[in-house]
């Protein structure tokens, strides 16, 4: 996730040069050749012996033409971390005037009672002022970013008031009250948002029924995402551009919807991007969310995020598992 470690890397980003490593790490220019099974980032991480807090992390800082991680192959030649002059990633503008929306999403709110409102506005102000402070303005260049993290601790000091959250117990859903209930619209919003522009979701979790009840129905189902903060289910997006990105979150009370918007420098060309789904898959056959009706019970759903990147691509699929609707 972004870390203090990361902040001090800015100045150098903005010039498009990074710092050099140490005169002793410099005489080595030591690089690794992938073998069978380092597909696999944890056995990567073994086979190469990087021990920092998060080593793929520091792989792809060290890397920066690893713009498909998911194309590792046997015979790919990668430099170990501290092997040498760190690669320097691309200048780019830093006023932020000029950046530009690589992607949006927008969900909606309606007839949502008051507390989820206070807390889905308090949540989307936290994301904007976190982007706002000069410590970490975006997401650097193969960077993640733990919206748990982000958000830390909700407490009523914060402003958030309480309402309901979903726990399962032997597999029954149920709402219990919670501090902050309702801020899974945030995730819910940007994780969409997130697979439109191009970034790598490495983590997310689905709610455990669709609360078609905020939301909707079809928008949503399928592309949910929950969190809490501030060490339980996440959502973390990596950025595997060369340049930053950073969030900016709208709440439109009169609409009653919450708008994510991901914005890039103007030197930064999105990856093409395909979202397919969501589907239901009913009696082995996948179903458009779309035009599946009204689904209470326990159901699955796939949406599968295909990007294009040098020449090659990527395709991921995010699983939902979710249980019956206690309301029905």
């Amino acid at each position: 996730m972004v870390t203090a470690q990361t902040f001090a890397l800015l100045a150098a980003l903005i010039v498009g040069a990074l710092p050099l490593a140490s005169p002793a790490a410099a005489a080595d220019t030591g690089f690794y050749t992938l073998v069978a099974g380092d597909d696999d980032p944890d056995t990567l991480v073994e086979h190469m012996g990087v021990t920092a807090g998060d080593p793929f992390r520091e792989i792809l800082f060290w890397n920066p033409e690893l713009h498909n991680i998911y194309a590792l192959r046997p015979g790919m030649r990668l430099r170990r971390p501290a092997s040498g002059p760190r690669p320097a990633f691309p200048a780019f503008s830093g006023d932020f005037s000029t950046w530009r929306v690589i992607a949006s999403q927008t969900t909606k709110f309606i007839g949502t009672p008051d507390y989820r409102v206070r807390n889905i506005v308090v949540g989307a102000n936290a994301i904007n002022n976190f982007f706002d402070d000069w410590r970490h303005p975006y997401i650097v260049p193969r960077d993640s970013l733990s919206l748990d993290w982000l958000l830390g601790d909700i407490t009523l000091d914060k402003g958030y008031v309480w309402g309901h959250a979903i726990l399962v117990v032997d597999g029954v859903a149920t709402d219990v009250p919670a501090i902050g209930g309702g801020i899974c619209q945030l995730p819910s919003t940007i994780f969409p948002a997130a697979l439109a522009a191009g970034l790598d979701v490495t983590r997310r979790v689905n709610h455990a029924y669709y609360p078609y009840f905020w939301w909707g129905y079809p928008e949503g189902f399928g592309i949910d995402a929950t969190v809490s903060p501030p060490d339980g289910a996440d959502l973390v997006i990596r950025n595997l551009y060369d340049y930053p990105v950073r969030l900016f979150m709208r709440a439109d009370l009169a609409a009653q919807t919450l708008t994510t918007e991901v914005y890039g420098p103007p030197e930064l060309v999105p990856y093409p991007t395909e979202i397919d789904g969501p589907w239901l898959l009913r009696n082995g056959e996948y179903l458009a969310v779309s035009g599946a009706g009204w689904v209470w019970w326990a159901s699955v759903t796939v949406v599968r995020q295909r990007t294009r990147v040098d020449g090659g691509s990527w395709e991921r699929a995010f699983w939902s598992y979710y249980v019956d609707d206690p309301y029905f």
